[in-house]
């Protein structure tokens, strides 16, 4: 089972480099990494100067949806991956 998730948080990074790449030229850096939770991985989105902003959260619901929640709002998207999930806590 750990290898499954951090498979998952590597694949999650990996997407998140890649829309980075494709949405800018800038030297931008984001990372993501994992907590466990309650209810089981919650992940965050670190990026801004030097990556130490968070900048949204996100984890997988039991109905299979990705949830993300940007910092500074309440407002949650159910997505149907996790690379939305990423996109909506960037576009925010």
């Amino acid at each position: 089972m750990t290898q499954v998730l951090a498979d998952t948080q590597a694949i999650a990074q990996f997407q998140l480099n890649l829309h980075i790449t494709e949405q800018s030229n800038e030297a931008a850096e984001y990372e993501i990494d994992s907590t466990d939770d309650v209810f089981g991985k919650l992940y965050r989105v670190w990026g801004g100067e030097k990556g130490i902003n968070l900048l949204g959260t996100f984890y997988q619901a039991l109905d299979g949806f990705w949830v993300s929640q940007p910092c500074n709002t309440t407002v949650r998207d159910h997505c149907i991956s996790d690379t939305q999930a990423i996109a909506a806590i960037l576009a925010a």
